[in-house]
């Protein structure tokens, strides 16, 4: 439990960081970064290789990186592969915080630790039909959502707040995507009208689907009370909000 509550901490003294590192090894795994790529001026693909053949991954899950001497920051991967030993992961280099320091200097030959994976956030194999919300942060999750849609047969849809000079980001990792504009004195409104102005021969099918919904808080609340509204049930609702502007790390 100690080591739970660890891993949620964006920030320790180094001396508890440097502890938790020698007592709980096994749930650091060596990696190394194998490529790295820009695929834009602050979105960045890395790589990495290593043994994670005894690793446990669920998709949806998140992994943890040590990118300061006292801070941590959690990832979700585009894609996790423990039989091969490889991950990727799709760094918004948001702001310069960091998370996005680290991140920007990454280059190959690199070594780093990698934490977990962990966390409930996976994706609902039963259901046929995934609905996606989010925005720049949540684009790697959702890559790996649309691969396992398309295996597996299942439909989706996405819905993205976005800044104007980044509308394009979706294509360039294949993700069909909606997009609205970011609202900054009222993040998700625009999404949430999208919601409520939804075909309702569109809606009919999708009233049932799984929705998963992420980003920042204050938009993950919107669209969750449109959805609420619509009368999707809070079970079909799996909300996770990666960012706050009032709150570091979140």
């Amino acid at each position: 439990m100690w080591l739970k509550n660890l891993c949620l901490m964006p920030n320790l003294p180094k001396w508890a960081a440097d502890a938790a590192e020698k007592i709980f090894t096994k749930f650091y795994h060596p990696m190394v970064v194998t490529k790295t790529e820009y695929l834009d001026t602050d979105w960045k693909r890395v790589c990495f290789s290593g043994d994670l053949h005894r690793v446990g991954y669920t998709p949806g899950q998140v992994i943890e990186f040590r990118v300061t001497d006292t801070q941590f920051r959690h990832y979700t991967p585009s894609s996790f592969d423990a039989e091969k030993g490889q991950c990727e992961v799709l760094f918004y280099l948001h702001e310069k915080g960091p998370g996005s320091i680290w991140a920007a200097q990454l280059q190959p030959g690199d070594a780093i630790s990698l934490m977990g994976p962990g966390g409930d956030k996976t994706f609902r194999t039963a259901a046929t039909h995934h609905f996606f919300f989010g925005d720049e942060t949540s684009l790697g999750l959702y890559a790996n959502f649309k691969q396992l849609a398309l295996t597996t047969d299942k439909e989706y849809l996405c819905l993205l707040e976005l800044d104007v000079d980044h509308w394009h980001w979706p294509r360039l990792i294949e993700l069909e995507a909606d997009i609205v504009p970011k609202n900054e004195t009222n993040p998700g409104s625009h999404a949430a009208k999208a919601i409520q102005e939804l075909d309702y021969r569109l809606w009919k099918t999708w009233r049932l689907a799984t929705f998963y919904l992420t980003g920042c808080a204050c938009s993950v609340r919107q669209v969750r009370k449109a959805l609420r509204s619509k009368g999707v049930a809070a079970h079909q609702i799996s909300s996770y909000p990666y960012w706050s502007t009032s709150k570091t790390g979140l």
